[in-house]
Formats: structure tokens, sequence, C-alpha cells
């Protein structure tokens, strides 16, 4: 890659990061004339099971986290409770507005299968046909309403060899299942697959957005603008990301850092015009 490219990939995890959030992105990106990449849950994004018993507890515990922010925090008790109880799917339930978010040039992807609880907190206790026929069922809803997506996410970055052989076998170009490094083909019992991994390479501690983290800080616009810019330093390639219902409610914000990344000299990509770059590059 000879120049400096940079994709802002948002997560859309919760019915609120399409109400609240995506109208918002859409309208800072329009202004610039950048375009990003969403990922969609296609199913549920709570489960009050999963809330119950021994799943209460890694809640308190993500709750009083003082490295993020969590849900409820960000859309409050009431919304939070209404979408546990109701248990709707997030992208199956809002197509018009991502059919728009398409129309307009952004790319949609697919995140995950039906129970965002479920793949984040028992991942490893799944059997891999379990998970694959999950996708397969979100996929082929994806497919009735936004064509064949190029690119794959696991929620909270819970992936291992069972999902990257699903991505491939299911023929999709990229998965964005990796946390810094360059973009690389994972490997599956020793061999490397067709498909890119693409990496979130600014990131705060563990898996939490980086702007995110921040907010849990208090830390003022000016300075989160400075640190990012400082993280990108010496970067050609650079992937950041987010959910839509906390940063892209941000918009403010959100203009000052696509504001100052054009400025520092870097280019717009979505994440399958990266997965182009790189196969054209090998």
């Amino acid at each position: 890659m000879s120049d400096r490219v940079f994709s802002f990939r948002w997560d859309i995890d919760h019915r609120a990061c399409i109400t609240d959030g995506l109208p918002k992105i859409l309208k800072v990106c329009d202004e610039l004339g950048v375009k990003n990449t969403f990922f969609i849950n296609m199913g549920k994004s709570t489960n009050l099971r999963e809330w119950l018993g021994k799943g209460l507890r890694g809640s308190r515990a993500k709750m009083n986290d003082m490295d993020a922010i969590h849900l409820i925090k960000k859309i409050g008790w009431p919304r939070f409770g209404l979408e546990t109880v109701l248990g709707r799917p997030v992208g199956a339930s809002l197509i018009k507005p991502l059919e728009e978010t398409q129309r307009r040039g952004h790319e949609l992807g697919l995140h995950g299968g039906s129970d965002h609880v479920v793949w984040s907190r028992r991942f490893a206790q799944l059997p891999e046909e379990v998970l694959k026929a999950d996708v397969e069922e979100t996929l082929t809803s994806y497919q009735r309403h936004f064509g064949k997506p190029v690119g794959f996410t696991c929620p909270g970055f819970k992936c291992d060899e069972r999902s990257t052989r699903i991505v491939e076998e299911l023929g999709f170009r990229y998965d964005g299942d990796a946390i810094g490094g360059e973009p690389h083909r994972a490997r599956v019992s020793g061999k490397p697959v067709k498909h890119w991994t693409i990496p979130v390479d600014l990131i705060g501690p563990r898996t939490i957005p980086l702007i995110e983290w921040h907010g849990a800080h208090g830390t003022a616009e000016e300075e989160i603008v400075d640190d990012i810019l400082e993280r990108m330093e010496n970067k050609n390639w650079v992937v950041l990301y987010g959910h839509p219902c906390y940063e892209g409610v941000r918009d403010g914000l959100l203009r000052k850092i696509f504001v100052a990344v054009q400025k520092a000299g870097y280019r717009f990509l979505t994440h399958a015009q990266m997965a182009e770059r790189l196969d054209a590059a090998a």
C-alpha cells in the first residue's frame, strides 16, 4: 500500500445504533464525502435468559467496568428493558434505513448470528455445526434485503479456527476478527485461507473502542482527536471502530476526527475496498 488509507468500521449491535446513531453518521459522511463500513447484527441484541443466573454476574461486571460504557448507560434502562423483553431482531426489523445506507455508497457486512449475547458469552461452548447453521440463517436473511456481503465480523471479537473456517466456506472475501497488526490471511489446520483478515489497529484496552474508552475517562474532544492522530503517526493503514449508539450520536466529535484524518493525508476506504487492494497486491 503506497498511500495512506483509513477505514471506520461500525458494529451495529442494537436497534438504537440504527435509529439514533446512523442518521448522524450518514450526515457527517455526506458533508465530508467519505464512505464507512457497517456490520449488521441481523439477530437480537439482548437476551433475557442470559441476564438471569450466572449471566447476571457477567452483566454486573461489565456495568462496573471503568474503561468502557455499558449498553444500558448508552441507551438507558427503559429502552434496554424493552428490547430485552421483546427480543426484536436488529437489522431484520429496520431494513429501510439500512437499504438507504447502502444506496448512499456505504458498505454493509454481516455481524454474527441470531443472538449477539449468546455468541459473545458462550462462543467457546457452541459446536461448530451450530455456529455455521446460525450464520447461514442470518446470512439468508441478510441476502434477502442487501445482497451477498463481502465481509463478516464475530460479536465481541470472539473467534477461532471454527469461525475462520465458516467464513471461508461461506465465501466471504474478508473478516474483521483481529486486533492489531497488518492485514493477513488466517490459517486453519496450519494452512492459509483465501479470505483476508482486516484487523482493527486503533483500539482501547481489551476490545473496547478507543473513542468509547476515552469517553469513559472523560477525555476532552480535542485530546481524543490528538491521541488518534498520534497513534496514526507512521501508519499507512488505519482501522478505527465503534458503535453508532455511542460514537455515532457524538456527531460533533466524529466530524472533528474525520476532518483531522483527511487533513493528515489519509484517504477513506471501505473494508471492501481494502480487500480489493489486498487482492490486487497479492
